[in-house]
């Protein structure tokens, strides 16, 4: 007669969580005993996607495991800026440093995912390490390991929502399509409501963990909508441009403040000037968006979500900017494709015709009519504001560019103005194109400024003449900044504190060009002060070409081709060294 059954194991939450830690290395040595106790005290905890564990600067009244779904940390420093610090997967352990250091909270953690965790309060934490001293080596370990991955790689983007924008667009098709361009992660899956509408957090993050990539696909249901957003890294509402903005759906309202959120607008044609912009208004949450007509366009999307993009940062130096011209030809034939444009004064110009997504002829032609043609600065007026009018630059610039708004562009762009009245940096990605490279492009004392919205703009070049950091606020990717107005010097033998009479002025200009004349003296004086900042911004840059353009006059129109020549066999002689594929790792990449 056989003896007695052993006894069934009891299936309880303490004991399926005192067999997850027999799987962690933190715990796996530790007694029976105090492995139950934990199992016992631990606290479990359901978090939401999107909802915050923990402020900064809180107390530390315990340590926290992960078991399903993913955190995120971020830091801000004292002037209010905050800073990803990285991510916490299934496994991993927060919040032990401020009990460790017995300090407040050093970051605010929130949950990316739908998450569960166990908590422990202070007093169990206490009662571990006193045992045990082995698991605060563990923990003190985990805690550094994790330092070192955040500053080393930039934050793992991999999940992504596409839901609907306006009724009846085809969401499943364009995730497909994105799918195949994010090839790059490997096998990328679409996560349906079919399959995944009632399931818990543990099945969402499973699949993360056995899939490269998560397309989650949104649907007209409300709460499925928003669970994609909670599970997703950055979120795509897709409008279809035959719709009308009027009859968008709204965006989710779960979202979190750190979770982008992209308006892709499907059309079979180029937007006509304007048109883009009720579209903007209509998803007002939208931080950014894309226009969707190819291939092309499709992959370039991918590469921005994906922190694969491009951008190319063009700084200000009146004719020596058309040096850009010969730099872009030099990327092009490099097989180098831009996916983002931002600008300063005449790198804003030039900027805005890649932007517009015109080719090298275009852009010559239109620079050429614009600029060499014509002296823009020649609407000379009583020097009460500017010594121009700044009416034919105005005109130029409407010539150019039209009617049409920076939204309508092909590409991201914007450029930037120094705002007298805010004594700050103003950034333009809204609004009249036109207007806004007009502000740009406003030399103090040659230029007036435009005035706007209760605003007096002036050249970007007189705060900042390569805003790198703004571009890396927008993207994550490599940025290649161009630099024409850097190494500009006015030099001069004269040795002198006043003029002479003002007919030998005439006279001295004429035969020696002796004196520097004004407008280069205005012009230099504006960019002068944003030396400092222009130095620290090309440290930023992933890629920083400076041509040498000596010989080359800030007013120097007439030198156009040269420019152009010069600003190209310089990015030769650079990207055939392969300089473009030894990208310096950018400073704190941006979402």
């Amino acid at each position: 007669m056989s003896g007695p059954s052993p006894p069934a194991a009891i299936d309880t939450p303490e004991a399926r969580l005192r067999c997850y830690l027999e799987g962690l290395a933190l715990f796996a040595e530790l007694p029976a005993a105090t492995l139950d106790e934990l199992a016992v005290r631990g606290e479990a905890i359901a978090l939401a996607g999107g909802t915050t564990l923990f402020e900064q600067d809180e107390n530390a009244d315990a340590f926290y495991l992960l078991r399903w779904g993913r955190l995120a940390a971020w830091r801000r420093n004292r002037e209010g800026d905050t800073r990803r610090l990285g991510q916490i997967g299934p496994g991993e352990y927060v919040g032990e440093v401020g009990l460790i250091l017995d300090q407040r909270r050093s970051a605010t953690v929130f949950a990316l995912r739908d998450s569960e965790l166990v908590r422990w309060s202070r007093d169990s934490f206490e009662q571990l390490l006193a045992h045990h001293p082995k698991a605060m080596l563990g923990l003190t370990r985990e805690a550094l390991k994790r330092y070192a991955a955040t500053v080393e790689r930039p934050a793992e983007v991999r999940c992504f929502a596409v839901l609907p924008g306006t009724p009846g667009v085809d969401a499943v098709a364009f995730a497909q399509r994105l799918a195949r361009a994010l090839h790059w992660l490997g096998r990328v899956e679409l996560v349906q409501a079919d399959a995944a509408r009632h399931r818990g957090a543990g099945w969402f993050s499973r699949m993360e963990q056995e899939a490269d990539g998560l397309i989650y696909v949104g649907d007209s249901d409300p709460q499925w909508r928003e669970r994609c957003v909670r599970q997703s890294d950055a979120v795509l509402l897709l409008a279809d441009t035959d719709d009308k903005p009027a009859n968008a759906l709204p965006a989710p309202a779960s979202r979190s403040q750190h979770t982008p959120l992209h308006l892709v607008l499907q059309r079979r044609y180029p937007p006509q000037p304007g048109e883009t912009r009720p579209w903007l208004e209509a998803f007002a949450d939208c931080a950014s968006h894309h226009h969707m007509r190819d291939d092309a366009d499709m992959a370039r999307l991918a590469r921005l979500l994906g922190g694969r993009a491009t951008a190319l940062m063009l700084s200000g130096g009146g004719a020596r900017g058309f040096a850009h011209i010969g730099v872009l030809r030099a990327l092009r034939e490099h097989g180098v494709e831009v996916d983002y444009v931002g600008g300063c004064s005449a790198g804003a110009v030039v900027g805005a015709g890649i932007a517009a997504g015109w080719d090298e002829a275009q852009l010559v032609e239109a620079l050429r009519i614009a600029f060499v043609d014509d002296n823009p600065l020649s609407d000379r007026t009583l020097p009460l504001v500017a010594m121009s009018s700044g009416r034919k630059v105005s005109q130029l610039l409407r010539r150019m560019f039209g009617e049409r708004d920076i939204g309508d562009l092909h590409l991201p762009f914007f450029c930037v103005s120094s705002d007298l009245t805010e004594g700050a940096l103003h950034v333009h990605e809204r609004g009249k194109l036109w207007i806004a490279l007009r502000a740009s492009s406003a030399i103090p004392g040659m230029v007036p400024p435009v005035f706007h919205d209760r605003r007096v703009l002036v050249d970007g070049g007189v705060i900042d003449n390569l805003p790198v950091s703004e571009m890396r606020q927008r993207m994550n990717g490599r940025i290649i900044a161009v630099d024409v107005g850097g190494n500009y010097r006015i030099d001069t033998e004269l040795e002198a504190t006043s003029l002479p009479s003002w007919w030998r002025q005439i006279l001295l200009q004429w035969r020696h060009r002796t004196y520097p004349g004004i407008g280069r003296i205005l012009w230099r004086a504006g960019m002068v002060n944003s030396a400092a900042t222009v130095a620290h911004q090309r440290r930023q840059s992933s890629l920083l070409l400076a041509p040498q353009l000596d010989g080359i006059d800030l007013l120097g129109w007439q030198q156009f081709e040269r420019a152009i020549e010069l600003g190209y066999q310089y990015a030769q002689q650079r990207l055939e060294r392969g300089d473009h594929l030894q990208d310096r790792p950018a400073a704190t990449p941006g979402l």
